[in-house]
């Protein structure tokens, strides 16, 4: 089946229908790879997890101290929370961002492509079954260690309106190649834990209209004032892009024949 707007829409539905629960994730460019915002930064000053988690993070809660009471990281709730907050506001974590809404990855996929697109650019939207792969490898967390994971992280959303307003969802993981690793892992045990929808980037324009007429919107997602200028900028700047007019329905003849 063509991987496209329409078809991943069907995906959807038959995912609610059948009471499916999946993490998604949409990203702008199919050649990015599925990797923690930590991973892609530390590895241009080879910083590790141990540098990161024994000395940044103190860092980071001391300057913080100017904006809100420091977090006591002896106590994982605030600790996490905290890791939760610097994720959505753009701080590297070993954390990865995924939503439960199939549309809102599709935003996240579509608002950043390519507005001239190549016939080839294409966006992703990854699917990830984490019911079944916490069933089959649990949900441990221990950035430290030696064994390789990826584990379902559940932050509260203290004071994180953004991860509200985007049925956010993260997972920790010490793997740099995590798309590797859980197709590496359902090889092993004959299952499927994650799908890619590659989708043209050339539907942009279309995508990110529907969205907004389903509430999906830069000023939905992100209730700040920040977000409500981009959401002005999409609706008069932006989405005036030229749109692809859809093929003119077949003619009479054609219909007959």
């Amino acid at each position: 089946m063509q991987q496209n707007w329409a078809s991943y829409k069907q995906w959807i539905a038959e995912a609610t229908r059948n009471n499916r629960k999946h993490y998604y994730r949409g990203q702008s460019d199919s050649k990015w790879r599925l990797e923690t915002t930590f991973h892609r930064s530390a590895k241009f000053k080879s910083i590790s997890l141990s540098d990161y988690f024994g000395s940044i993070i103190n860092d980071v809660n001391y300057q913080l101290a100017a904006f809100e009471s420091p977090i006591n990281l002896e106590n994982n709730i605030e600790y996490g929370a905290l890791l939760g907050k610097l994720q959505h506001h753009g701080f590297p974590t070993p954390l990865l961002d995924w939503t439960l809404s199939g549309y809102v990855a599709a935003y996240f996929a579509f608002k950043n492509a390519p507005l001239e697109p190549e016939p080839t650019d294409k966006v992703t939207v990854y699917i990830f079954d984490i019911d079944g792969w916490n069933k089959a490898f649990g949900s441990q967390t221990n950035f430290l260690g030696a064994e390789h994971f990826v584990s379902n992280f559940v932050p509260y959303a203290t004071g994180n309106q953004r991860m509200v307003r985007q049925m956010g969802v993260t997972t920790s993981t010490n793997v740099v190649d995590i798309e590797g690793f859980i197709m590496s892992k359902g090889t092993e045990s004959n299952q499927t834990y994650l799908w890619r929808y590659d989708m043209p980037a050339s539907e942009r324009t279309m995508v990110m209209r529907e969205l907004n007429s389903m509430g999906i919107n830069d000023m939905t997602l992100f209730p700040d004032f920040d977000g409500l200028c981009q959401h002005l900028k999409e609706v008069h700047f932006t989405s005036q892009q030229r749109m692809i007019p859809p093929p003119p329905p077949p003619s009479v003849h054609e219909t007959k024949a």
